[in-house]
């Protein structure tokens, strides 16, 4: 039990990282020319990655609740 405790702690640790990435690469991008393509694409997987995207994709969210039940 303290595996799967450890290894949902150690998925929220890349869960905040992956949402703090998308943050700095959403800053640097705002305002250029790519903002409209990175955001038209799912913003290159972070999308998918946080749960934001097609709802029927699994997403770093989906698998830290099946490794919680």
């Amino acid at each position: 039990m303290e595996e799967i405790e450890e290894m949902a702690d150690a998925l929220r640790d890349a869960i905040q990282m992956v949402e703090e990435a998308q943050c700095l690469v959403d800053q640097l991008l705002r305002g250029t020319r790519h903002w409209d393509h990175y955001r038209a694409y799912g913003k290159y997987g972070f999308d998918t990655l946080l749960g934001n995207g097609n709802p029927y994709d699994n997403s770093l969210l989906s698998i830290l609740e099946n490794i919680e039940e």
